[in-house]
Protein backbone atom coordinates (compact mmCIF):
# COMPACT_ATOMS: atom_id res chain seq x y z
CA UNK A 1 0.00 0.00 0.00
CA UNK A 2 1.38 3.36 -0.22
CA UNK A 3 -0.05 6.82 1.60
CA UNK A 4 1.77 10.36 1.17
CA UNK A 5 2.25 12.70 3.57
CA UNK A 6 2.52 16.59 3.60
CA UNK A 7 5.70 18.10 2.24
CA UNK A 8 8.67 18.47 4.53
CA UNK A 9 12.81 18.68 5.15
CA UNK A 10 13.26 16.04 3.50
CA UNK A 11 14.17 16.82 0.03
CA UNK A 12 15.41 14.65 -2.60
CA UNK A 13 16.87 16.83 -5.87
CA UNK A 14 18.32 15.57 -9.24
CA UNK A 15 21.37 16.56 -9.59
CA UNK A 16 22.04 19.21 -13.15
CA UNK A 17 22.02 17.29 -15.87
CA UNK A 18 21.16 13.97 -14.37
CA UNK A 19 19.95 11.58 -16.86
CA UNK A 20 17.69 10.32 -14.64
CA UNK A 21 14.72 11.50 -13.37
CA UNK A 22 13.90 9.17 -10.81
CA UNK A 23 14.17 10.30 -6.98
CA UNK A 24 16.30 8.21 -4.38
CA UNK A 25 14.46 7.09 -1.04
CA UNK A 26 14.60 5.69 1.99
CA UNK A 27 14.37 1.90 1.83
CA UNK A 28 14.14 0.04 5.58
CA UNK A 29 13.90 -3.63 5.66
CA UNK A 30 12.46 -5.25 9.08
CA UNK A 31 11.23 -8.35 11.10
CA UNK A 32 7.75 -8.93 12.37
CA UNK A 33 6.86 -5.44 13.20
CA UNK A 34 3.04 -5.29 13.53
CA UNK A 35 2.47 -9.30 14.65
CA UNK A 36 4.30 -8.90 17.53
CA UNK A 37 4.17 -7.25 20.92
CA UNK A 38 7.79 -5.67 22.51
CA UNK A 39 10.61 -2.45 22.63
CA UNK A 40 11.99 -4.10 19.44
CA UNK A 41 8.66 -3.37 17.76
CA UNK A 42 7.26 -0.59 19.08
CA UNK A 43 10.56 1.20 18.32
CA UNK A 44 10.34 0.15 14.69
CA UNK A 45 6.93 1.44 14.20
CA UNK A 46 7.90 5.01 15.80
CA UNK A 47 10.86 4.82 13.18
CA UNK A 48 8.66 4.49 10.49
CA UNK A 49 6.16 7.03 11.46
CA UNK A 50 9.37 9.24 11.86
CA UNK A 51 10.25 8.63 8.53
CA UNK A 52 7.08 9.08 7.15
CA UNK A 53 6.07 12.53 8.86
CA UNK A 54 8.74 14.11 6.55
CA UNK A 55 8.58 12.24 3.70
CA UNK A 56 8.45 14.46 -0.30
CA UNK A 57 5.39 13.19 -2.12
CA UNK A 58 6.82 11.07 -5.01
CA UNK A 59 10.01 9.84 -2.72
CA UNK A 60 7.97 8.06 0.59
CA UNK A 61 10.16 5.91 2.39
CA UNK A 62 9.61 1.82 1.65
CA UNK A 63 9.16 -0.48 4.47
CA UNK A 64 9.76 -4.42 3.76
CA UNK A 65 8.09 -6.41 6.69
CA UNK A 66 9.23 -10.31 6.88
CA UNK A 67 6.87 -12.01 9.36
CA UNK A 68 4.12 -9.81 9.10
CA UNK A 69 0.28 -10.82 7.72
CA UNK A 70 -0.90 -8.17 5.28
CA UNK A 71 -4.15 -7.70 7.78
CA UNK A 72 -1.65 -6.11 10.25
CA UNK A 73 -0.02 -3.41 8.27
CA UNK A 74 -1.03 -0.16 9.11
CA UNK A 75 -3.58 1.80 6.24
CA UNK A 76 -2.11 4.97 7.09
CA UNK A 77 1.29 5.80 7.56
CA UNK A 78 3.06 8.12 5.30
CA UNK A 79 5.31 5.49 4.06
CA UNK A 80 4.78 2.77 1.32
CA UNK A 81 4.54 -0.77 3.27
CA UNK A 82 5.04 -4.28 1.75
CA UNK A 83 5.24 -7.55 3.34
CA UNK A 84 6.10 -9.91 0.72
CA UNK A 85 4.83 -13.75 1.14
CA UNK A 86 8.15 -16.04 1.64
CA UNK A 87 11.76 -15.36 2.82
CA UNK A 88 13.22 -14.97 -0.61
CA UNK A 89 10.45 -12.81 -1.69
CA UNK A 90 11.64 -10.75 1.14
CA UNK A 91 15.13 -10.67 0.68
CA UNK A 92 14.88 -9.99 -3.32
CA UNK A 93 12.90 -7.31 -3.27
CA UNK A 94 15.06 -4.94 -0.46
CA UNK A 95 17.71 -5.55 -2.82
CA UNK A 96 16.14 -4.45 -5.56
CA UNK A 97 14.74 -1.46 -4.10
CA UNK A 98 17.92 -0.94 -2.49
CA UNK A 99 20.51 -1.08 -5.82
CA UNK A 100 17.97 0.26 -7.82
CA UNK A 101 16.58 3.69 -6.03
CA UNK A 102 17.71 3.23 -2.62
CA UNK A 103 19.13 6.50 -0.92
CA UNK A 104 20.07 4.88 2.09
CA UNK A 105 19.48 1.37 3.61
CA UNK A 106 18.01 1.08 7.17
CA UNK A 107 18.38 -2.28 8.28
CA UNK A 108 16.22 -2.94 11.93
CA UNK A 109 17.42 -6.41 12.83
CA UNK A 110 20.90 -7.99 13.10
CA UNK A 111 19.87 -11.48 11.43
CA UNK A 112 19.18 -9.20 7.82
CA UNK A 113 23.14 -8.31 7.97
CA UNK A 114 23.61 -10.00 5.29
CA UNK A 115 22.02 -8.01 3.02
CA UNK A 116 24.49 -5.10 3.51
CA UNK A 117 27.31 -7.05 1.94
CA UNK A 118 25.04 -7.95 -0.84
CA UNK A 119 23.93 -4.66 -1.84
CA UNK A 120 27.62 -3.09 -0.71
CA UNK A 121 28.88 -5.01 -3.68
CA UNK A 122 26.58 -3.32 -6.17
CA UNK A 123 26.40 0.14 -4.60
CA UNK A 124 29.54 0.39 -2.86
CA UNK A 125 28.47 3.95 -1.70
CA UNK A 126 25.25 3.39 -0.53
CA UNK A 127 24.82 4.84 3.39
CA UNK A 128 23.91 1.71 5.34
CA UNK A 129 22.60 2.31 9.26
CA UNK A 130 21.86 -0.87 11.06
CA UNK A 131 19.41 -0.65 14.26
CA UNK A 132 20.07 -2.83 17.47
CA UNK A 133 18.22 -3.18 20.59
CA UNK A 134 19.84 -5.16 23.09
CA UNK A 135 19.76 -9.10 23.69
CA UNK A 136 20.51 -9.88 20.02
CA UNK A 137 22.98 -7.42 19.78
CA UNK A 138 24.92 -9.10 22.66
CA UNK A 139 26.21 -11.90 21.73
CA UNK A 140 24.47 -13.97 24.04
CA UNK A 141 23.00 -18.04 24.50
CA UNK A 142 20.07 -16.29 23.29
CA UNK A 143 21.52 -15.53 19.72
CA UNK A 144 25.32 -16.31 19.25
CA UNK A 145 27.22 -14.36 17.17
CA UNK A 146 27.28 -15.85 13.67
CA UNK A 147 31.02 -15.88 12.03
CA UNK A 148 30.27 -13.75 9.24
CA UNK A 149 28.78 -10.69 10.92
CA UNK A 150 32.39 -9.29 12.14
CA UNK A 151 33.35 -8.92 8.14
CA UNK A 152 29.68 -7.96 7.54
CA UNK A 153 29.24 -5.36 9.84
CA UNK A 154 32.41 -3.43 8.04
CA UNK A 155 29.61 -2.64 4.93
CA UNK A 156 27.90 -0.49 7.43
CA UNK A 157 28.03 2.92 7.96
CA UNK A 158 26.74 3.55 11.56
CA UNK A 159 25.12 1.19 13.87
CA UNK A 160 22.31 2.96 15.88
CA UNK A 161 21.88 1.24 19.46
CA UNK A 162 19.23 2.49 21.77
CA UNK A 163 21.64 2.18 24.77
CA UNK A 164 25.46 3.06 25.59
CA UNK A 165 25.71 -0.10 27.03
CA UNK A 166 24.24 -2.44 24.05
CA UNK A 167 26.79 -0.23 21.68
CA UNK A 168 29.39 -1.17 24.80
CA UNK A 169 28.80 -4.82 24.51
CA UNK A 170 28.40 -5.03 20.88
CA UNK A 171 31.77 -2.68 20.31
CA UNK A 172 33.66 -5.61 22.61
CA UNK A 173 31.83 -8.76 21.15
CA UNK A 174 31.69 -7.92 17.07
CA UNK A 175 35.14 -5.72 17.11
CA UNK A 176 32.87 -2.98 15.84
CA UNK A 177 34.72 0.52 16.84
CA UNK A 178 32.78 2.35 19.62
CA UNK A 179 33.07 5.41 17.05
CA UNK A 180 30.86 3.85 14.33
CA UNK A 181 27.84 4.20 16.93
CA UNK A 182 25.28 6.24 17.42
CA UNK A 183 22.50 6.24 20.35
CA UNK A 184 18.67 6.61 19.60
CA UNK A 185 17.01 6.02 22.97
CA UNK A 186 13.11 5.05 22.94
CA UNK A 187 10.60 6.94 23.31
CA UNK A 188 6.77 7.35 23.95
CA UNK A 189 3.95 9.22 22.97
CA UNK A 190 1.78 11.63 25.61
CA UNK A 191 -0.96 9.19 27.54
CA UNK A 192 -3.77 9.40 26.34
CA UNK A 193 -6.70 10.28 27.84
CA UNK A 194 -9.09 7.13 29.34
CA UNK A 195 -10.83 5.94 32.11
CA UNK A 196 -9.75 7.46 35.42
CA UNK A 197 -8.74 4.73 37.85
CA UNK A 198 -8.13 5.28 41.41
CA UNK A 199 -4.11 4.38 42.68
CA UNK A 200 -4.84 1.07 44.50
CA UNK A 201 -2.76 1.27 47.65
CA UNK A 202 0.56 -1.22 48.06
CA UNK A 203 -0.40 -2.38 44.78
CA UNK A 204 3.20 -3.80 42.50
CA UNK A 205 3.19 -3.80 38.81
CA UNK A 206 4.95 -5.87 36.03
CA UNK A 207 5.08 -5.72 32.22
CA UNK A 208 6.51 -8.24 30.52
CA UNK A 209 6.69 -11.38 28.21
CA UNK A 210 6.76 -13.96 29.72
CA UNK A 211 8.04 -16.62 27.18
CA UNK A 212 10.26 -19.62 27.41
CA UNK A 213 13.49 -17.26 26.66
CA UNK A 214 12.27 -15.08 29.13
CA UNK A 215 13.25 -16.24 32.42
CA UNK A 216 16.27 -13.43 33.29
CA UNK A 217 12.84 -11.02 33.74
CA UNK A 218 12.86 -12.18 37.22
CA UNK A 219 9.75 -12.25 37.62
CA UNK A 220 10.04 -15.37 39.75
CA UNK A 221 12.42 -13.02 42.06
CA UNK A 222 9.73 -10.54 42.27
CA UNK A 223 7.10 -13.10 43.56
CA UNK A 224 9.90 -14.23 46.15
CA UNK A 225 10.28 -10.87 47.39
CA UNK A 226 6.23 -10.23 47.26
CA UNK A 227 6.52 -13.27 49.58
CA UNK A 228 9.02 -11.68 52.30
CA UNK A 229 7.21 -7.94 52.00
CA UNK A 230 3.91 -9.66 52.62
CA UNK A 231 3.83 -9.79 56.26
CA UNK A 232 5.09 -6.01 56.24
CA UNK A 233 2.65 -5.12 53.82
CA UNK A 234 -0.24 -7.38 54.17
CA UNK A 235 -2.16 -5.86 52.50
CA UNK A 236 -0.27 -5.46 48.97
CA UNK A 237 -1.35 -6.94 45.51
CA UNK A 238 1.04 -8.12 42.76
CA UNK A 239 0.06 -7.68 39.41
CA UNK A 240 1.52 -9.30 35.82
CA UNK A 241 0.26 -8.22 32.64
CA UNK A 242 1.71 -10.56 30.17
CA UNK A 243 1.93 -14.19 29.16
CA UNK A 244 4.26 -17.35 27.75
CA UNK A 245 5.38 -20.25 28.63
CA UNK A 246 6.62 -19.51 31.96
CA UNK A 247 3.20 -18.82 33.52
CA UNK A 248 2.47 -21.68 34.92
CA UNK A 249 5.92 -22.13 36.69
CA UNK A 250 4.95 -18.63 37.86
CA UNK A 251 1.69 -19.53 39.44
CA UNK A 252 2.81 -22.30 41.17
CA UNK A 253 5.63 -20.80 42.74
CA UNK A 254 3.28 -18.33 43.76
CA UNK A 255 1.06 -21.20 45.08
CA UNK A 256 4.25 -22.24 47.08
CA UNK A 257 5.47 -19.15 48.67
CA UNK A 258 1.55 -18.44 49.93
CA UNK A 259 1.27 -15.61 48.14
CA UNK A 260 -1.52 -16.77 45.04
CA UNK A 261 -4.22 -15.03 46.48
CA UNK A 262 -2.38 -11.62 46.05
CA UNK A 263 -0.74 -12.39 42.65
CA UNK A 264 -2.62 -11.60 39.94
CA UNK A 265 -2.09 -13.37 36.09
CA UNK A 266 -3.82 -10.51 33.99
CA UNK A 267 -2.16 -12.34 30.46
CA UNK A 268 -2.21 -9.88 27.84
CA UNK A 269 -4.05 -7.12 27.65
CA UNK A 270 -5.32 -4.43 25.27
CA UNK A 271 -4.15 -0.64 25.12
CA UNK A 272 -7.15 0.28 27.47
CA UNK A 273 -6.28 -2.22 30.21
CA UNK A 274 -2.35 -1.66 30.36
CA UNK A 275 -3.51 1.98 30.94
CA UNK A 276 -5.78 1.21 33.82
CA UNK A 277 -2.79 -1.25 35.23
CA UNK A 278 -0.71 0.99 35.17
CA UNK A 279 -2.94 4.12 36.36
CA UNK A 280 -4.12 2.18 39.51
CA UNK A 281 -0.62 0.53 40.69
CA UNK A 282 1.60 1.80 43.37
CA UNK A 283 5.18 0.98 42.05
CA UNK A 284 6.30 -0.25 39.21
CA UNK A 285 8.99 -3.09 39.28
CA UNK A 286 10.61 -5.04 36.26
CA UNK A 287 14.51 -6.05 37.58
CA UNK A 288 15.17 -7.58 34.42
CA UNK A 289 18.41 -9.00 33.82
CA UNK A 290 17.74 -8.66 30.03
CA UNK A 291 16.75 -5.21 28.95
CA UNK A 292 18.53 -3.08 25.88
CA UNK A 293 16.65 0.08 27.21
CA UNK A 294 13.37 -1.08 28.98
CA UNK A 295 11.01 1.35 27.31
CA UNK A 296 8.48 -0.43 29.98
CA UNK A 297 10.28 2.53 32.42
CA UNK A 298 9.58 5.22 30.60
CA UNK A 299 5.62 3.98 30.47
CA UNK A 300 5.15 3.58 34.53
CA UNK A 301 6.66 7.14 34.44
CA UNK A 302 4.34 8.71 32.33
CA UNK A 303 1.63 7.80 35.24
CA UNK A 304 4.15 9.08 37.61
CA UNK A 305 4.86 5.42 38.85
CA UNK A 306 8.41 5.14 40.95
CA UNK A 307 10.59 2.08 39.46
CA UNK A 308 12.59 -0.44 40.45
CA UNK A 309 14.91 -1.98 37.85
CA UNK A 310 18.07 -4.24 37.72
CA UNK A 311 21.63 -3.18 38.07
CA UNK A 312 22.13 -5.72 35.06
CA UNK A 313 21.20 -4.47 31.78
CA UNK A 314 21.04 -1.34 30.49
CA UNK A 315 17.60 0.09 32.60
CA UNK A 316 20.23 1.41 35.55
CA UNK A 317 21.16 4.25 32.20
CA UNK A 318 17.50 4.95 32.11
CA UNK A 319 16.48 4.99 35.65
CA UNK A 320 18.45 7.06 38.70
CA UNK A 321 19.26 5.19 41.87
CA UNK A 322 17.26 6.59 44.47
CA UNK A 323 15.86 9.39 42.75
CA UNK A 324 13.23 7.93 39.93
CA UNK A 325 13.30 4.67 41.12
CA UNK A 326 15.77 2.45 42.79
CA UNK A 327 18.20 0.32 41.03
CA UNK A 328 18.93 -3.07 42.59
CA UNK A 329 20.33 -7.06 42.41
CA UNK A 330 17.86 -8.79 41.59
CA UNK A 331 19.01 -11.95 42.80
CA UNK A 332 19.20 -10.07 46.54
CA UNK A 333 15.55 -10.68 47.20
CA UNK A 334 15.89 -9.56 50.08
CA UNK A 335 17.27 -6.34 48.93
CA UNK A 336 14.18 -6.22 46.52
CA UNK A 337 11.87 -6.48 48.78
CA UNK A 338 13.51 -4.15 51.04
CA UNK A 339 13.43 -1.47 48.29
CA UNK A 340 9.64 -2.36 47.51
CA UNK A 341 8.31 -1.86 51.18
CA UNK A 342 10.13 1.52 50.92
CA UNK A 343 8.23 2.42 48.11
CA UNK A 344 5.07 0.88 49.63
CA UNK A 345 4.76 2.21 52.99
CA UNK A 346 6.48 6.08 51.90
CA UNK A 347 3.63 7.13 49.26
CA UNK A 348 5.44 10.39 49.51
CA UNK A 349 8.50 8.95 48.59
CA UNK A 350 6.96 7.17 46.12
CA UNK A 351 5.14 9.92 44.66
CA UNK A 352 8.53 12.29 44.64
CA UNK A 353 10.21 9.63 42.77
CA UNK A 354 7.45 9.27 40.05
CA UNK A 355 6.93 12.69 39.41
CA UNK A 356 10.71 12.72 38.94
CA UNK A 357 10.59 9.89 36.86
CA UNK A 358 7.45 11.80 34.66
CA UNK A 359 9.89 14.96 34.44
CA UNK A 360 12.25 12.95 33.04
CA UNK A 361 10.01 11.22 30.18
CA UNK A 362 8.92 15.00 29.11
CA UNK A 363 12.66 16.34 29.50
CA UNK A 364 13.79 13.92 26.89
CA UNK A 365 11.74 10.70 25.64
CA UNK A 366 8.99 11.90 24.16
CA UNK A 367 8.19 11.43 20.21
CA UNK A 368 9.75 15.25 19.24
CA UNK A 369 13.16 13.83 20.84
CA UNK A 370 12.94 10.94 19.35
CA UNK A 371 12.83 12.13 15.85
CA UNK A 372 15.10 14.89 16.48
CA UNK A 373 17.85 12.25 17.35
CA UNK A 374 17.26 10.30 14.46
CA UNK A 375 17.13 13.09 11.66
CA UNK A 376 20.72 14.10 13.27
CA UNK A 377 22.00 10.71 12.97
CA UNK A 378 20.47 10.24 9.50
CA UNK A 379 21.35 13.87 8.45
CA UNK A 380 25.54 13.32 9.58
CA UNK A 381 24.94 9.77 7.41
CA UNK A 382 23.75 11.23 4.02
CA UNK A 383 26.44 14.20 4.34
CA UNK A 384 29.56 11.93 4.85
CA UNK A 385 28.34 9.77 1.85
CA UNK A 386 28.12 12.84 -0.23
CA UNK A 387 25.39 13.08 -3.25
CA UNK A 388 27.11 10.97 -5.51
CA UNK A 389 26.80 8.05 -3.14
CA UNK A 390 22.87 8.19 -3.85
CA UNK A 391 21.15 6.60 -6.95
CA UNK A 392 20.69 8.17 -10.12
CA UNK A 393 23.14 11.06 -9.15
CA UNK A 394 20.41 12.69 -6.91
CA UNK A 395 21.22 13.79 -3.16
CA UNK A 396 18.82 13.23 0.10
CA UNK A 397 19.05 15.60 2.67
CA UNK A 398 17.23 15.47 5.72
Amino acid sequence: MRVTSEPSIIDVKEAPGAASRRKSRIVACALSTYSKIGGLQNFNRRLFQSLGSRARRGAEPLVVVAGDDKATLPASSGFEIVAPHGRAAFLLQVFAASVGQGGLLLICHINLLALAVAVRLFRPRLPIVLFVHGFEAWNGAGRPRRHFERLALRCVDRVVSVSRYTAGVMSREFGVPIEKFRILPNAVDEPAQGPVVARKPFSILTVTRLGAAEREKNVHEMIEAVALLRARAPQLTYEIVGDGALRPQLEELARQRGVDDVVTFRGLVDADALREAYARASVFAMPSDKEGFGIVYLEAWQYGLPVICSMFGAASEVVADEVDGFVVDPHDVEALAERLGRLLLDPALAREMGERGREKVVSKYLDADFRGNLFRILDEVVREAGSEALAGGSKLTF
